[in-house]
């Protein structure tokens, strides 16, 4: 489209659709199906909302939860009844998506707002941007964040019973439902060119729908600024962080084994940061973290690892980037990794598993580093090298903080998702 053309368009207010998960905020990330993509949602309407643009983030009303809720300027949360008042995973939610679709309309129709266009999240979310796209007769663009077939073949490799993958993950229904949104979306935007290659290679879809859009940071919080949190946090000398859900596809085990390697070596202290508030705990993180505690016994680092436990997204986390020397993304399976991203903001040096879409915002050696996610011993000769050579360390860092400042920001990559949208109506 001519870029004239869009310019003079004009994009009022977007329907966001993420029925699943506790949308609020701050968002109790590692909560059931609470995590990067509750994140992603609303720091893009945040985003949005800054410019202008009225968003309203549709999700699922349950537990009591408020009907509605303002977060920021322009932006809502909605909450539409459908399937009872209990939480509902992921992988079950879209049996309630018709009932969530008919009531949404109801409360369309009821407040007479007009919606520009649909921006579906996730498998649910497009499920349901399918039927309401249709009815009000609005462009649909779509984000799916993790795909089935991916997730089912990394699952399948991890040799868990397919009678099991069929009960529980109902792979069958999400990978008809994931090829039925790419038939009918009229955008679908991916957060890495990794990402729409794997979509080229798994699904049928025209080329020309796909959009890769990275995600962006929000430099109102991740920075290299100090602030009074700062004075309060003393990590030791160099500090190693690494920070996520404590699951084993996060891949936490690699890095306490490639530290063990070094452990003669160099002097160093790892802080593992994530993991949900303890009442909240699910069996898997209970199981993970027990067997990473005893795998730091059986390594003999006890005084040289510290389990940070829940850390608050906006307040507190960007005070640990900035304490830490080295941050590592270990992970075996990761779609993106938005951590990354956060402790490049703050001028701490990246080491990235390979296998991780973050990856594609670092230049190997020169704003951080890449490393095969099997290669223990390539991981600890990395730290290793940036523990002895701080002139080095600092170098990547300030180049980290850099691409970021100027090519990462969410005041930027909003533009983008603006001109995708002029461009469908």
């Amino acid at each position: 489209m001519n870029q004239n053309n869009i310019k003079t368009k004009k994009i009022s207010r977007v329907c966001f659709l993420n029925p699943h998960g506790y949308m609020m905020y701050p968002p109790p990330l590692g909560k059931t199906d609470t995590g990067g993509q509750t994140l992603y949602v609303l720091q893009l309407a945040r985003a949005l909302g800054k410019k202008g643009i009225k968003v309203d983030i549709i999700t699922r009303q349950f537990e009591n939860l408020p009907a509605e809720e303002k977060l920021w300027e322009n932006v809502k949360i909605i909450r539409i009844p459908c399937g009872g008042s209990q939480f509902i995973p992921k992988e079950k939610i879209y049996e309630s998506m018709p009932e969530f679709v008919a009531n949404l309309l109801h409360h369309i129709e009821k407040t007479r707002k007009k919606y520009d266009l649909i921006h579906s999240h996730y498998w649910d979310g497009g499920y349901a941007g399918i039927m309401l796209s249709k009815m009000l007769k609005i462009p649909h663009v779509h984000t799916p964040h993790s795909l089935g077939k991916l997730k089912k073949l990394e699952m399948s490799i991890e040799e868990i019973p397919p009678q099991k993958l069929k009960r529980v993950y109902r792979f069958h229904v999400r990978n008809a439902i994931e090829q039925k949104i790419m038939n009918n979306a009229n955008a679908v935007v991916v957060i890495c060119e990794t990402s729409r290659i794997q979509i080229l290679q798994h699904y049928s879809i025209d080329f020309e729908k796909l959009h890769v859009i990275f995600p962006g940071v929000d430099l109102d919080f991740f920075n290299t600024k100090k602030n009074d949190n700062d004075k309060k946090i003393k990590f030791a000398k160099n500090a190693v962080l690494t920070v996520s859900r404590l699951v084993p596809a996060k891949g936490v085990d690699r890095v306490i084994d490639a530290l063990a390697l070094i452990k003669n070596k160099v002097n160093f202290h790892l802080y593992i940061g994530g993991g949900t508030q303890e009442a909240n705990k699910s069996d898997e993180e209970k199981m993970t973290q027990e067997q990473l505690k005893n795998l730091v016994k059986k390594h003999r680092l006890e005084n040289r690892v510290t389990f940070l436990g829940f850390v608050p997204h906006d307040k507190v986390l960007p005070s640990f980037y900035r304490q830490a020397d080295i941050f590592i993304l270990a992970s075996r399976y990761e779609p993106f990794g938005l951590t990354t991203l956060e402790a490049m903001a703050c001028g701490t040096t990246p080491i990235v598993s390979r296998v991780a879409g973050s990856r594609e915002v670092i230049i190997d050696g020169l704003n951080g580093f890449i490393f095969d996610t099997h290669d223990r011993k390539a991981l600890a000769e990395l730290v290793l090298k940036l523990l002895t050579d701080q002139k080095l360390r600092k170098k990547v860092a300030e180049n980290a903080a850099f691409t970021i400042k100027e090519h990462y920001s969410w005041n930027k990559i909003v533009e983008k998702f603006i001109n995708l949208y002029k461009s469908l109506l």
